[in-house]
């Protein structure tokens, strides 16, 4: 396997991890494996954000803007649709490219991953891939899900569902639940297990993932065993109580370190309110699309990671801590230097291949 760093860090970060309480939730705190220094940034990420800072000095703003109008669409998905991985896994697995009908007649389509050696009657991991709803694609999280196939033997099944504003809400949403149901209906064809479904979903992923559980819950089928959630967006509708709110000063930053961290936090927190023109409705307080309003005591086993430097991890946390006090089984990784979207850099940062490392963890732990 091919890393742009020392394969010892991953063993690092492990043997470092500790536990604390931050914002009235258990939490795994991973460290830096190789800087110390509260707040800081980790280096592979410095050294990434210090070339974006030099660019956006020549940059016009009104390029990082983000509305739904065809040429902000285009060149917006042109950076979230950048494959940011570095290919770990060459061989000793197998990609197959299927269909699955949505209800309006659409072939969605899915992918479906297996190492050489697939365990029999194997955990699905069904992957939604993040993108603000209207970008992003399984080639994004592709080198995750292989890397995760390759050291556990289950199977990985992604989906592309239609994205907005093209396809405005909830036509995606519904796109990923039918992939859901499908696969309830037809896991053992895969070699898989149809009692042992864990949903999983980065950032906009993480939304539409807990779109699947909550009506799987809803709708009495009870088709996720468990739920992972990456720096998922739970709160679009921005409810405020005790457990959200915070300032950007709440969020530790070491100084050398502040200038590149406060822009990416402060962009990105602006950027989520132009979502609800994306996603092409006015309804965004709903269960549907702000499921921090309206969280079960049915909710699934529960698996949340975030990073320190995270505009979404303030939510993450609220989020938990609601699932914590409805008695949910709820695991929260704590990853110290990282932003956002940290699954998307597996064999750049030592802390994807951690997170995929948990994956596993989790699963077999809580399979059935």
């Amino acid at each position: 396997m091919i890393q742009q760093y020392d394969k010892n860090l991953v063993t690092i970060i492990r043997e470092k991890q500790y536990q604390e309480i931050k914002r009235g939730v258990e939490i795994t705190v991973k460290p830096i494996p190789d800087f110390e220094g509260k707040g800081a940034m980790d280096p592979r990420l410095l050294k990434s954000s210090k070339k974006m800072a030099m660019m956006m000095k020549f940059m016009p703003k009104n390029l990082m803007k983000m509305d739904a109008s065809p040429k902000s669409v285009k060149r917006l998905r042109k950076i979230f649709n950048n494959v940011d991985s570095t290919e770990m896994v060459t061989d000793g697995f197998t990609r197959e490219n299927r269909q699955v009908k949505a209800e309006d007649g659409f072939e969605i389509p899915i992918s479906i991953f297996k190492s050489d050696s697939p365990m029999p009657n194997s955990p699905i991991l069904y992957f939604i891939h993040g993108g603000g709803f209207f970008a992003g694609s399984t080639e994004v999280v592709a080198e995750a899900l292989k890397l995760f196939v390759s050291q556990t033997n289950m199977i990985a099944v992604s989906v592309d569902y239609r994205l907005a504003p093209e396809n405005p809400f909830p036509i995606g949403h519904n796109d990923c639940y039918s992939v859901l149901k499908w696969l309830g209906e037809n896991a053992e064809s895969i070699g898989g297990d149809p009692n042992n479904i864990f949903v999983g979903g980065d950032s906009a992923g993480g939304n539409l993932t807990l779109y699947c559980s909550n009506r799987s819950i809803e709708d009495n089928l009870n088709l996720v065993r468990g739920q992972l959630l990456f720096y998922p967006t739970v709160n679009m509708g921005n409810v405020e109580d005790d457990n959200t709110k915070f300032t950007i000063d709440d969020i530790d930053m070491y100084p050398d370190h502040e200038k590149y961290i406060r822009p990416g936090i402060e962009m990105f927190s602006q950027a989520t309110s132009s979502l609800s023109d994306m996603l092409g409705t006015t309804e965004i307080m709903t269960k549907y699309l702000t499921p921090y309003m309206e969280v079960s005591e049915k909710s699934p086993v529960t698996f949340i990671s975030s990073g320190e430097h995270d505009f979404l991890t303030i939510e993450s946390l609220a989020y938990a801590k609601k699932l914590k006090d409805l008695g949910v089984d709820t695991t929260f990784t704590y990853y110290c230097g990282l932003g956002h979207a940290y699954l998307d850099h597996v064999g750049n940062y030592p802390q994807a291949e951690d997170c995929v490392l948990d994956i596993g963890e989790f699963i077999r732990k809580n399979r059935v």
